[in-house]
């Protein structure tokens, strides 16, 4: 466990426009290329190589069965900007894992000098989101370009896992567990300590603060209350003075 901000070193310029969602042109391999080489010349030497995404990739498809649809469960982001392309939507439940921020990210949503915090699932409990039906025919193209977003720096590994839906039918889908040996991992703080980081920290696109409003309203959205992020939520606007 690292409770503990990565060191400072100077301010990126990598990522696009404060606030903008992502784009699937953004997620090229070419264009991940360049952002994980840059990341790595600031410092941060763990972000991965095309090579080692590649093959994380090929080790995640093996899990795919070829010509049959892939569901893809997202619990962040992915609930409100997936930015692939898929068929089907509908709330669904993950068992054994809980919704956590739980790493640093001095690049995205934070700087070098005031990291931000982003989500990942750990171990334990269970977490509420919103799963995706990907097309057969689109499957090998679309989780390539959910890697090219997801595994930029290693800190997230790839697993095929039961969900349920709002109706009870089971689903096999893809999502992202946290890595608790990655150097960005820093879970165990309490909520009062994350909140402090989160109500302030900023990057290139946009405040850790918005993420959090946004997966909290996307989850009301969808008739769930995370007493997690709840409390994030009210810790933040107390240390902002009710302001978002």
């Amino acid at each position: 466990m690292n409770d503990r901000a990565p060191p400072p070193h100077d301010k990126p310029t990598i990522w696009g426009k404060t606030g903008q969602p992502l784009v699937r042109e953004e997620l090229t391999a070419e264009r991940i290329d360049q952002l994980a080489e840059e990341a790595r010349k600031l410092g941060f030497d763990y972000f991965l190589p095309r090579e080692d995404r590649d093959q994380r990739l090929t080790d995640c498809l093996a899990g795919w069965t070829e010509g049959t649809d892939a569901w893809v469960f997202g619990y962040g982001s992915l609930m409100w900007n997936p930015a692939f392309d898929y068929v089907e939507r509908r709330p669904a439940r993950l068992e054994g894992w809980r919704r956590s921020f739980c790493f640093w990210t001095p690049m995205g949503r934070g700087t070098p000098e005031r990291p931000g915090l982003m989500l990942g699932v750990e171990k334990g409990g269970a977490c509420d989101g919103v799963a995706y039906r990907i097309t057969a025919s689109q499957v090998e193209t679309e989780i390539s370009i959910l890697f090219n977003r997801e595994m930029l720096s290693g800190i997230y590994d790839a697993a095929w896992v039961d969900c349920t839906d709002e109706t009870g039918n089971g689903l096999r889908a893809l999502t992202f567990v946290i890595n608790p040996q990655h150097p960005q991992y820093c879970g165990g703080m309490s909520v009062t300590t994350k909140a402090e980081s989160m109500a302030f920290a900023e990057g290139r696109r946009g405040t850790c603060r918005s993420y959090l409003f946004e997966c909290a309203d996307q989850l009301r959205a969808i008739g769930v209350t995370d007493p997690y992020i709840e409390s994030l939520e009210t810790e933040v606007l107390r240390l902002r003075g009710g302001q978002r």
